[in-house]
């Protein structure tokens, strides 16, 4: 394909996106878009184009080349053209390949860099769900938050501080609850803190964050300063479509009636 029809295709949505994290991997479609946002249509879209100008290249898994692979599987990689494209960019500066796996996974890295040590994965996932509903950080922002049994909920945070730790950026230490109105509930308490190698990255992730931002997560300091069940009741006060399927909401707002009729 000619070289103009190629840039042409590189100017559009996420088509360098799309190279950049192939570089890094061989991906299915919905793990690209995990991987850099947008939508399932633009990304399939911009896959047909760049398959169709040979930087990248598909096959379809059956289930026997990795194990347990859902069968028909199709598997995006970046082809030897591709690679040696991408290569020659970043040589001249003119493409950086990503400092993460997923772009969204620079919000845990952020708030941890800026809280510098955050207690439990009901409090670190309400941090992240505060700075996307209550102090508007959406762009890139692509964690999806459901109704769980402690409020708003995301698997991808879950899967995002697994990956992080596995790549050696943060760290997660085990230890036991404080004694609280739900400690039954929670058998374990992980404490999340950025390792020197998560620190490393901050500067870069600094430089390509408007100053706007950094002052809005700056925000969440006083939500990591709050004891938990008074973060849960901000939370569960402000955004009740997501506590429907709470299993300790009487408990946590029957606390706070009590604690008003005390005093």
């Amino acid at each position: 394909m000619a070289v103009n029809v190629l840039w042409r295709i590189f100017s559009k949505k996420k088509a360098i996106p799309i190279l950049l994290t192939l570089f890094k991997g061989a991906k299915g479609v919905q793990e690209i878009q995990e991987a850099i946002g947008g939508s399932y249509t633009t990304i399939n879209k911009r896959i047909e184009e760049l398959l169709g100008a040979k930087p990248i290249k598909e096959e379809y898994l059956t289930g026997e080349e990795f194990g347990e692979v859902p069968p028909n599987k199709r598997w995006i990689q970046i082809s030897d053209d591709g690679r040696r494209l991408i290569q020659s960019l970043v040589t001249s500066n003119f493409l950086k390949i990503p400092l993460l796996n997923k772009d969204r996974q620079k919000w845990i890295i952020l708030v941890l860099h800026l809280l510098k040590t955050v207690s439990g994965r009901t409090r670190l996932t309400k941090l992240l769900f505060l700075s996307k509903h209550e102090l508007g950080v959406r762009r890139g922002n692509s964690f999806k938050f459901e109704a769980g049994k402690y409020g708003p909920f995301s698997r991808e945070i879950m899967w995002d501080t697994e990956e992080l730790q596995n790549d050696g950026l943060i760290s997660v230490r085990e230890t036991k609850p404080p004694k609280n109105e739900f400690s039954d509930d929670e058998k374990t308490r992980y404490i999340y803190r950025l390792r020197p190698q998560g620190e490393a990255l901050v500067h870069e992730l600094l430089a390509d964050l408007p100053d706007e931002i950094l002052q809005r997560l700056e925000k969440l300091r006083r939500f990591n300063k709050m004891p938990l069940l008074k973060l849960l009741r901000y939370i569960y006060e402000r955004y009740p479509k997501f506590i429907v399927n709470s299993i300790i909401v009487n408990r946590v707002l029957e606390h706070w009636e009590n604690a008003a009729h005390r005093n």
